[in-house]
């Protein structure tokens, strides 16, 4: 690696960072899983510090943090989510507005749901950089307002991406 030029050394760390795609045999089938994106938040991403303002106690139990309202798109207004199924957490995420936006917001309140079989109505990414999916309305799937960790299945929807009923 000494003798090779910075720009060189740096397209093969970018290579030996990226997750491999396994071919293997399920049941005598081979599978070949779909090919993974790259993550839009990069270097050239105007990320926004969003001062939030913590949901209201109308939403959320104060002892256990319990969704009491149900959440829907802000946009369209389709259910995503019913009342029992997510708490309130603070945990600082950054989430692009929108496919192909150049701006991010990091957000800090987020509804937690541990399974992914708790939503109403959600749609998933594809796989971005094989760590997570980005999470959007089922129905107009026009802005990016949560997100899914693969590898621990934990899911947070942004408070500030949605309305409640």
């Amino acid at each position: 690696m000494e003798n090779q030029q910075p720009g060189q050394q740096q397209q093969q760390q970018q290579e030996e960072e990226q997750p491999q795609l396994i071919e293997r045999e399920i049941e005598g089938v081979t599978v070949i899983p779909p090919p993974f994106i790259q993550d839009p938040i990069n270097s050239d991403t105007n990320i926004i510090q969003k001062q939030e303002v913590e949901p209201s106690t109308e939403t959320r139990d104060d002892t256990s943090r319990d969704l009491l309202k149900t959440i829907h798109c802000r946009l369209c207004d389709c259910k995503i989510l019913t009342p029992k199924n997510a708490k309130l957490v603070e945990k600082q995420i950054t989430l692009i507005h929108k496919k192909q936006s150049n701006t991010a917001e990091e957000l800090k309140y987020m509804w937690f749901l541990p399974d992914m079989f708790s939503f109403e109505n959600i749609a998933f990414s594809k796989d971005v950089n094989a760590t997570h999916k980005y999470l959007t309305c089922a129905e107009c799937e026009a802005e990016v307002i949560g997100i899914h960790y693969i590898s621990s299945k934990e899911n947070y929807v942004a408070h500030d991406r949605i309305i409640y009923k």
